[in-house]
């Protein structure tokens, strides 16, 4: 065990050391977070102004009144004439019909019109409509507590209604999701998790398996064979050396994607939770099954471009297949099937388990188990592919 933890150590200790391996390994990892967590975290809909005309065919106070309303509503409001409605195109109408203020002052019902344009967004849409029926509230209570009846329609009167429409609302209604659950991850939650498990496992393909076939085309390998050191001890240290490898790099990722969440970069919210321990477990499991891949790529290419390219290309199709680059719940149901068979896969379940949904060690006892059962797959065909021999 000792010879297995010092060759591990000494090649570990070079890759790190080489320069070439820290920007790949660190500094493009951090950029590719920040740079995909900005593009992929937009605003929600509640957080948008959304765009609505509005066609005034009632010209009244109480429809200016009701404009006033809108106003504070989150509405980009264009206000239109009728003549004007007729020449000019939208996305999304309401209509105020004539007689508004006749029929309000009476106690009668009015019909506000909505009408969407075929193709527009449909979650703006609804966002649009639901804004429209809070206005809607909004102004009949203020028309209650403004009461009007047997008294004189004055300006000063007028006044009083635009003031209660005016004032901040007294009550405010707050959701959240109950339990342990989030919606489907975006922005930083998708995006730092995605590109930790990503690099991860392409820094162990296409690094690894290139130092591998190296080696082993060079006589690196066929030399250690003349030393002591069993075939096992060695291809032991070579698994154990890229665990680290990817071991250290979890952590650092980890602490740069704690450090851009807490730093509020871009305006970034992001953080491991309360159990990050687990994250730091789940890389365990990952780094095994990663570096047996590598182990096993090592002994089936024949030159080190094929290594590099090929461990690149593979290392792309994991990350796709395996929702490094989107969420797994968007993906249709025959993408997750065949998702299941990538250790990528298993890693982003266990890392959304602990970070999206705050669950702990249950969210990566399964997950955990199945790239152990990956890396002891490639383990076993790694060691029948690359010979070891003087």
């Amino acid at each position: 065990m000792r010879r297995v933890l010092h060759l591990a150590l000494h090649d570990t200790r070079l890759f790190l050391g080489a320069r070439e391996n820290f920007f790949f390994m660190f500094l493009m990892p951090v950029m590719f977070m920040l740079f995909f967590s900005v593009v992929f975290t937009g605003n929600s809909v509640e957080d948008v102004k959304i765009s609505l005309q509005v066609v005034d065919e009632d010209g009244g106070w109480l429809s200016e009144a009701f404009l006033a309303q809108l106003e504070g509503e989150q509405f980009d409001l264009r206000i239109l004439t009728p003549a004007e409605a007729d020449t000019t195109a939208y996305i999304r109408r309401a209509v105020i019909p004539a007689g508004f203020t006749d029929s309000l002052l009476v106690g009668n019902q009015v019909e506000i019109g909505f009408i969407k344009r075929s193709g527009s967004n449909v979650e703006y849409d609804a966002a649009a409509d639901v804004r429209l029926h809070q206005a809607q509230v909004a102004f009949l209570g203020s028309l209650v507590a403004w009461n009007q009846k047997d008294q004189e329609i004055t300006p000063e009167r007028q006044a009083e209604l635009l003031a209660l429409i005016a004032e901040p609302r007294k009550i405010t209604v707050t959701e959240e999701y109950a339990g342990q659950g989030r919606p489907v991850p975006s922005g930083a939650g998708q995006s730092i998790p995605g590109m930790l498990t990503m690099f991860v496992i392409m820094t162990v393909l296409i690094g690894g398996s290139e130092s591998l076939t190296r080696e082993k085309l060079g006589g690196t390998l066929a030399r250690l064979a003349a030393t002591p050191m069993s075939p096992g001890e060695i291809l032991g240290g070579k698994i154990l050396h890229l665990g680290l490898v990817c071991l250290v790099q979890a952590v650092v990722l980890m602490a740069a994607g704690q450090l851009i969440g807490r730093s509020g970069l871009f305006g970034i919210d992001f953080g491991w939770g309360p159990n990050f321990w687990a994250v730091i477990l789940v890389a365990i499991p990952l780094g095994f099954s990663s570096a047996a891949l590598a182990l096993f790529f090592g002994g089936i290419f024949r030159t080190t471009q094929q290594a590099e390219s090929l461990g690149w290309l593979f290392g792309m199709v994991f990350s796709a297949l395996g929702g490094c680059w989107w969420p797994l719940e968007v993906m249709p149901d025959f993408a997750l099937m065949l998702a299941r068979f990538f250790p990528t896969y298993w890693a982003m379940k266990a890392l959304h388990g602990v970070v999206t949904f705050g669950r702990g060690f249950d969210a990566i006892l399964l997950p955990g188990l199945m790239l152990v059962m990956f890396g002891a797959l490639f383990t076993w065909l790694g060691v029948r592919t690359l010979k070891v021999t003087t």
